[in-house]
């Protein structure tokens, strides 16, 4: 049987998706208007909406986010 590779994560999950989406809004802001930008742009959109999707399940008692 194969056995996974498996590794701690040194930072958080929002950490994370909050540097994902930096790298993707800058890297986009530097290509001209086309599907390639378009497609970094909503790359950045998902990882912000993750970030906000895991703060309010985090939160206990929350309301869903807008």
């Amino acid at each position: 049987m194969k056995r996974r590779n498996r590794f701690k994560q040194t930072t958080t999950l929002a950490y994370r998706l909050i540097q994902l989406e930096e790298a993707a809004r800058a890297r986009a802001s530097h290509l001209p208007p086309g599907s390639e930008r378009e497609r970094l742009l909503k790359k950045a959109r998902e990882a912000e909406r993750a970030v906000q999707i895991e703060e309010w399940l985090a939160t206990p008692g929350a309301e869903p986010p807008p």
